[in-house]
């Protein structure tokens, strides 16, 4: 294989925008549509001194040792992929990140910060743009035959700080693109097909609130389908210039607590991870001193949403919240503002030239589908009877107009009149909520036999899904998914969005998709329909998984966030009591509920619970079988139960997990079990009997092929060595496990070993060598964004850094590490907790109380990844004082 190239290198990153669309466009051809992409790309960076690292679906990573080549490669493969004469007429836009920097080796790649800065940067990309960062700017600003366009700062999601990017102009280049789809820009607001209509006074008053009487929080309450999202979009797109940190978008739909109401915000924040601590904390410190507008949208159905926007707006002076919902929160401060149904006319008789808003709305959706429609004297009194019909609600007028393109304003009236008639929602329902169901009822009917069919199952998704989610679960033998989707979406009764790559994201409103779901459970295929969301919903888990384990990890966590809501609604129908008929559901969710745990354990943002809480319902559904996902179950909770601590509860879930492992025969699932017991007797102190099972584990391990278990059991075997005082076995035991970890390709694995070779280190050869070390590799280690691998990092570096004579620094980390703990609710072992108070004691002799204290307390805001930097960066020549 060939060298690869070190030090300061670029990176690039491309991909075909809107790639599933294209694919279902094209149908047979796609192949050659992707192959001719790849060869064109290929051929323009190997003639610029690329080197290719990695290719997955339509997209490519490519490195170079200078940026000028990089940015030549480019702009040659854009012009190139522009010249090229694609199939069908299609048009094939790739757009490229390029970041310079200098990222880790690691076995035949590269990871680290610099590798993720490269992708962020290529995912806020147009097709067909070139955006690079400021460190590759400044090393080709003397390029004469490129502009180098200022694009200004962004904020990119899972790194610190604003990123100032710019883009490439180049003759035979495309010039102009939509913004950047960064955080906290207009771009990242959902989009709509028409302009706000009728709703001008409404727009300018609420502004008003903001920008002059200077409100803190103001809620647009109305009825579903009235427009509160539109107005509150429209509004924070106006208000964006007044607010320098930032209008972000938070949509809660799919939110029924506030504890996830707390994560989804943290997330569209970008206010950290959750190796950071809890989402409320992270939220409330990121918003402390910005000027920024949250925009909060469907909370009616959070019980505590009131409690979580009252501590939003008391995380600092800057924050100002613009909510949507049925109904006030009712919080000191808060400015109501009905949302209400749009003007309606008088009487039959309109003037054309200014018809009133309802009617102006339905005009304008009527010509999209049907451009020669127009109102005049012929049709106005039946437009003017239709929208009073519709009680002016805008999502109803969009609904009906949507069917212009067939029936006359009279034949629609006729139609929706018949449907109401019927009475096809509840009695007891508001009139308007009558009518809008009515209303969606009747553009059901409509569609024709195939469609009907797709669109009720569309109701299982909590969220946004692709095209392929669509196929996988709403689709069927013969059914053509993106001709179905299209004429869902020309009939309103499916919204649909370009994803964060381009991709169409599709999804229901929330009184659709109530609808859709009453048809499903009609229907009589609704467990059917929903065991193909759980098993689609695995299938998305494990590829996102077997990415975390790589120098891809943020785009598997990127990938499981955007399908957590689906996951919990799957696991939510899926452990339930079986019955006699239940088997397959319950072992279907138990293996969803496996693939999905290790994720909330190590990344998830409700504090480590969720998981543990569906493993205890897992098993209590579940019956006592002898089958490998059981053993799985068991092993989680079992994980689980140990991190409170609670011994005994976690030996009698081992010993269930190796009675079920033994009874299957299956060496490899007891050298988990050997490996999950031995870790128990080691938290227990019996640490001579824990060595004795880890390497009965690595032998079983070995038996069995199984380098995984064999990696996990030596990796522990570090920790037990330094236990019992063998410091020399423990760096072995570490070398051993980063080599096995190194072959099978396990960067997580490889992460793990090396933050124990440098504890092993720092007993066996002291501070100084464990230094060396720590200031290799922290940085990778820290970018997994593990939570208990950046609490020990913290740790770690404490005694490191104790031992080289920087007290004050040392009880800071200390102070920053216990609060982490206390955030996470992982508790510190016995013997870690002994480790750290020998280093401690060493600062504790030196340092006085008072100093002590105040550095103590100014450790507690501690970030981990501020005070790695800091154990970094003391210099070669400390020495232990």
């Amino acid at each position: 294989m060939t060298e690869l190239p070190m030090g300061t290198l670029t990176l690039l990153f491309s991909d075909i925008e809107g790639s599933t669309v294209l694919l279902h466009r094209l149908g047979a051809h796609w192949g050659e549509a992707l192959s001719a992409q790849r060869e064109i790309l290929r051929a323009a960076f190997a003639e610029h001194g690329g080197t290719e690292m990695g290719t997955e679906g339509d997209s490519f990573f490519v490195v170079f040792r200078s940026a000028h080549d990089a940015v030549g490669a480019a702009v040659d493969g854009q012009r190139r992929l522009q010249a090229h004469t694609w199939p069908q007429g299609a048009e094939l836009r790739v757009r490229m990140g390029i970041h310079t920097g200098e990222p880790q080796r690691h076995e035949d790649g590269y990871i680290g910060e610099d590798v993720h800065r490269a992708a962020r940067i290529g995912s806020t990309a147009n097709g067909g743009q070139i955006v690079m960062s400021e460190a590759t700017r400044r090393l080709v600003s003397d390029l004469v035959d490129v502009e180098i366009r200022d694009l200004g700062h962004h904020r990119l999601k899972d790194l610190a700080g604003d990123e100032l990017l710019y883009d490439v102009v180049a003759p035979g280049l495309i010039a102009e693109f939509p913004p950047l789809r960064s955080l906290g820009k207009t771009a990242a607001l959902p989009t709509s097909r028409t302009p706000l209509i009728g709703r001008g006074d409404e727009l300018r008053s609420v502004y008003s609130l903001f920008a002059e009487q200077d409100a803190r929080l103001v809620t647009l309450t109305g009825p579903g389908g009235s427009g509160k999202t539109r107005l509150a979009t429209a509004t924070a797109a106006d208000l964006e210039p007044n607010y320098p940190d930032g209008v972000y978008f938070v949509g809660l739909h799919t939110v029924d607590r506030g504890e996830h109401m707390w994560a989804v915000i943290a997330e569209v924040l970008d206010a950290g991870t959750a190796a950071d601590g809890p989402p409320s904390g992270r939220v409330t410190r990121h918003l402390a001193a910005r000027h920024i507008l949250l925009v909060l949208d469907n909370l009616e159905q959070i019980k505590d949403a009131d409690e979580v926007v009252s501590a939003v707006l008391s995380a600092g002076p800057g924050v100002r919240v613009l909510a949507a919902s049925r109904r006030p929160l009712l919080l000191v401060g808060e400015h109501e503002f009905p949302v209400l149904a749009l003007a309606l006319p008088d009487s039959a008789d309109l003037d054309v030239t200014r018809p009133p808003a309802a009617v102006e709305m339905f005009v304008r959706h009527a010509q999209m589908v049907r451009p020669t429609f127009a109102l005049n004297a012929e049709n106005q009194a039946d437009v003017a009877a239709l929208c009073r019909r519709l009680d002016g609600l805008p999502l109803a007028l969009e609904l009906a107009a949507a069917h212009s393109r067939l029936l006359s304003p009279r034949a629609l009236l006729s139609r929706i009149d018949n449907r109401l008639g019927i009475g096809v929602t509840a009695a007891d329902r508001p009139e308007r909520q009558r009518t809008l169901g009515a209303t969606i009822a009747w553009s059901y009917d409509l569609l024709d036999e195939t469609e009907r069919a797709v669109f009720p199952r569309l109701g299982v998704f909590r969220g946004s899904c692709d095209l392929d989610a669509v196929a996988a679960v709403a689709g069927g033998d013969g059914v053509e998914t993106l001709d179905v989707v299209s004429r869902l979406v020309e009939t309103n009764l499916v919204w649909v969005d370009d994803g964060a790559d381009g991709e169409p994201r599709i999804a229901l409103l929330e009184t659709i998709r109530a609808f859709a779901l009453e048809r499903l459970a009609q229907s009589g295929e609704g467990d059917l329909v929903r065991l193909r969301h759980l098993r689609w919903c695995t299938a998305v888990t494990e590829r996102m998984r077997a990415l975390l384990r790589g120098p891809l990890h943020l785009a598997g966590l990127d990938g499981i966030a955007a399908v957590e809501n689906d996951i919990r609604a799957a696991l939510e129908w899926s452990l339930q009591p079986a019955g006699t008929d239940g088997r397959e559901r319950v072992e279907a969710g138990i293996t969803l509920l496996n693939v999905v745990a290790t994720y909330w354990y190590r990344f998830g943002d409700v504090a480590g619970g969720e998981a543990r809480m569906w493993q205890e319902r897992g098993v209590a559904v579940a019956e006592d079988v002898d089958s490998e996902p059981y053993t799985v179950l068991l092993h989680g909770l079992g994980i689980a139960v140990l991190h409170e601590p609670n011994i005994d509860a976690a030996i009698a879930l081992f010993d269930r997990e190796l009675a079920v492992a033994r009874r299957l025969g299956r060496p490899d699932l007891q050298a988990r079990a050997h490996n999950d017991m031995a870790i128990t007797l080691r938290d227990g102190g019996r640490f001579e009997e824990a060595m004795s099972l880890l390497r009965q584990s690595v032998e079983m391990a070995r038996q069995a092929g199984s380098a995984l278990h064999e990696a996990a059991a030596l990796s522990n075997m570090v920790i037990v060595f330094i236990d019992l005082g063998r410091y020399p076995e423990a760096v072995r035991a570490a070398e051993d496990a980063i080599a096995v970890d190194t072959r099978l390709g396990d960067a997580w694995g490889v992460a793990v070993d090396r933050l124990n070779y440098i504890n092993a280190t720092l007993k066996a050869a002291g501070p100084q060598a464990a230094h060396v070390r720590y200031v290799e590799w922290a940085p990778d280690i820290f970018s997994f964004r593990d939570k208990d691998m950046t609490v020990e990092l913290m740790e770690l570096g404490a005694s490191i850094v104790a031992g080289l004579g920087e007290q004050i620094l040392a009880v800071r980390l200390a102070a920053g590490a216990d609060a982490q703990r206390a955030a996470l609710e992982i508790s510190r072992p016995t013997s870690e907790q002994r480790d750290m108070d020998a280093w401690m004691n060493v600062a504790r002799r030196s340092v006085s109380e008072r100093d002590w204290a105040q550095a103590y307390a100014a450790g507690k805001d501690l970030a981990p990844e501020q005070g790695i930097d800091l154990v970094r960066g003391i210099g070669a020549d400390n020495r232990v004082r």
